[in-house]
């Protein structure tokens, strides 16, 4: 031990402003010169060396290290190498035999390397996060720049070899060497369409600030046109973030012609979300809050279409939403504003459609009303609905339920009543003539008699829930007119809420196992209208099975009257440690009230053969028509240091006049911690889907 410490204090004189710390098992020294050999440690410059032998000569400045030559840097940065040298007036270095590993596991291997501060001048080398002995995957080239307070690496001459194959040749590539965001290039996007040509994308990715990046997302499609979508992306606070997308698209004046679109596409789309935007310490410390906006404006669908990368994801509906929500509220009231503002891009303009801006919202939550059996809830809504050319409207709804509530027989019989009182009132302006408002005024009783009932077996719960519903309209009142002898240009503003008579029975059942979890249950009703044409009335029954790796769901709609099946929905899943199985079948007889039937069967399919691969498949077929509407088949590999996916599938994709099919290949690759490539080649690919 003295000869180590007095070999370090030695170190430290000899080299004054400099410190060089050296441990070693035999050492000589001079005032000029010392040579360490065995199981040599040396610290300098917050970095830990370790080699076999060591010389320093201080007239050169150059600290040399052979044989097994390791470097640990600030950071946890490594090094190896089998022979180092390091000019210590400069700080720099030049390894032979360099072996340089992140604290993100990816390794480099060259030939010779020199350093400079932290920046890497790397040669004929490799590098790659997989088994150095081995390694699945590496990335081979002549020079490398690896600037480690960038934090990234660039590469020339580069090529990619996968299982001693090569795959990838790269003239230039650069890429950061952590898994934090960075500034820098993205993988391009390519695409071939018989319409639009070949489409290329080239995304760029700009990171100023940690709570901020920004996406530039350039395309031409050489028989199309040229533009570009930049989105903004930010974080304000740790309950809030959102997004602001704008672009721009250009067609070619050819294509304008034959394909008759606009000449120009652009809008603007923002988005956010807030779950606690009011501030604290104020009047507001009692409330919780929330905002969501969801904002679009564009000159047509083009503008949202050229940002989809497949043809099943296209957008075909006309009308596209705006959205605001806010809100406010404590454990007894709630108050919300919203907005709903729609552009309909079929139309010239939208001078005509018809917006809801806004509607207040207040709610008062179950209360009680002078009695501990006496309750109710009160909501008021104000809606304004508006346009510049055609009929306007303003209206008030008031809804209380009133519910008085009492147990008799020791708690097993439950009973309940409740008067509905609902009130609205519409005002209307821009009818072209002078009209009254209208006012609609309803109630309701609603008698219900249940039952709560539970029993244990053994460590297992059963609860039963038997009970009847009774509905009676009191009575309602319209004036001056009925709703249906309003105009048209009146009806299309607002509708009323009618109530009928019905009756309904149901029960419902719940098992449990030791901890509290649902492992099955069980709700069957009928409900009738008696003074309907059709009073034999409706059942449904619905339950579940959960347990173990077995997952089990039905519901079932039955009418009475028509003796059909309304809705059914039949599902089953099961999973094991290495495969799952879901099967579904929909089953609708009127669906949206059109009298159309649909039916149609989902299957999906995966199997973990290994820890690395696992296999899927997926396939839909519409029973109705007789056709499969997708299906998919796929394979997928995952490990420390990389994963791959390839998938091969056929949707039938909806369009105005006609459907068509889809086919399409994917491939995915992913280096670790580098990043990876996607590609997703369809069989004939354009926005419009044609």
């Amino acid at each position: 031990m003295r000869s180590f410490l007095l070999l370090a204090i030695f170190s430290t004189l000899l080299l004054a402003k400099q410190t060089i710390e050296v441990f070693a098992k035999k050492v000589h020294s001079t005032i000029d010169f010392f040579e360490a050999s065995g199981d040599v440690v040396i610290l300098y410059d917050d970095t830990l060396l370790t080699a076999k032998h060591a010389t320093y000569d201080k007239k050169t400045s150059l600290l040399t290290l052979d044989g097994d030559v390791e470097m640990l840097g600030r950071e946890e940065s490594r090094v190896a190498s089998e022979h180092l040298v390091l000019d210590t007036s400069k700080k720099s270095v030049d390894f032979k035999e360099l072996f340089l590993a992140t604290k993100e596991d990816l390794w480099i291997a060259a030939v010779k390397a020199s350093r400079d501060g932290d920046s890497y001048k790397i040669f004929n080398s490799k590098l790659s996060s997989c088994n150095k002995t081995d390694p699945d995957w590496t990335i081979d080239f002549a020079e490398a720049l690896y600037r480690k307070d960038k934090d990234y690496i660039t590469l020339k001459d580069a090529s990619l070899t996968f299982f001693d194959k090569k795959i990838f040749s790269f003239p230039f590539i650069m890429f950061p060497t952590i898994d934090t965001r960075t500034s820098g290039l993205l993988f391009p996007k390519f695409k071939l369409s018989n319409t639009d040509g070949l489409i290329y994308q080239q995304p760029y990715f700009y990171a100023p600030v940690e709570n901020i990046d920004v996406e530039f997302n350039p395309q031409i499609q050489l028989l199309r046109g040229l533009g570009m979508h930049v989105t903004t992306r930010f974080v304000d606070s740790n309950h809030s973030s959102g997004s602001f997308t704008t672009g721009y698209f250009q067609n070619f004046d050819s294509y304008t012609r034959s394909d008759n679109l606009n000449k120009e596409h652009f809008g603007v789309e923002f988005l956010y979300n807030s779950t606690d935007f009011l501030p604290k310490d104020t009047v507001f410390d009692a409330y919780d809050s929330g905002l969501y906006i969801n904002s679009t404006y564009l000159n047509d669908l083009e503008y949202l279409n050229l940002q989809k990368d497949s043809a099943s994801s296209l957008i075909n509906s006309n009308l596209i939403e705006s959205r605001l929500n806010t809100f406010l509220y404590d454990e007894k009231r709630y108050l919300g504003l919203y907005g709903k503002y729609y552009i309909d891009t079929s139309k010239k303009d939208n001078k005509d459609t018809l917006q809801e801006l806004p509607t207040l919202h207040f709610h008062n939550y179950m209360d009680f009303l002078m009695s501990d059996k006496i309750f109710y809830t009160f909501d008021a809504k104000l809606h304004n609905y508006t346009r510049v050319k055609g009929s306007r409207a303003h209206q008030a709804e008031l809804d209380l339920p009133i519910t008085y509530y009492d147990s008799f027989l020791n708690d097993y019989l439950d009973f309940s009543l409740s008067e509905n009182l609902y009130l609205s009132n519409v005002s209307f302006s821009n009818l072209g003539i002078d009209a009254q408002n209208y006012s609609f005024y309803r109630n309701y009783h609603t008698m219900e008699l249940s039952s709560d009932l539970v029993k244990k077996y053994g460590k297992n719960t059963h609860t039963l829930h038997p009970s009847i519903i009774y509905t009676k309209p009191s009575f309602e009142k319209e004036e001056p007119v009925n709703y249906q002898d309003l105009q048209e240009n009146q009806k299309e503003l607002f509708v009323t809420q009618t109530e009928k008579e019905k009756l309904s029975l149901g029960l419902s059942q719940y098992y449990y196992n030791d901890e509290l979890e649902m492992d099955f249950y069980h709700r069957v009703s009928w409900t009738e209208f008696p003074k309907e044409n059709l009073d034999k009335g409706d059942v449904n029954n619905e339950l579940g099975y959960q347990k173990d790796n077995l997952n089990l769901y039905s519901n079932l709609s039955y009418s009475l009257d028509n003796e059909k099946i309304h809705s059914l929905t039949n599902r089953l899943s099961y999973n094991q440690s290495n495969y799952d199985i879901m099967l579904t079948h929909f089953y609708n007889s009127d669906l949206m009230g059109e009298q159309e039937k649909t039916s149609f069967i989902s299957t999906a399919f995966t199997h973990n053969y290994d820890r690395h691969n696992r296999w899927f498949f997926d396939y839909d077929y519409d029973l109705e028509k007789s056709f499969n509407h997708q299906w998919h088949v796929g394979w997928t590999h995952k490990q420390k240091c990389w994963g791959a996916t390839l998938s091969l599938g056929q949707e039938e994709i909806p369009n105005v006049e006609s459907s068509f099919r889809n086919n399409m290949l994917y491939f995915e690759l992913n280096l670790n911690p580098l990043g990876g490539i996607s590609q997703n080649i369809e069989q004939e690919f354009s926005s419009q889907g044609r």
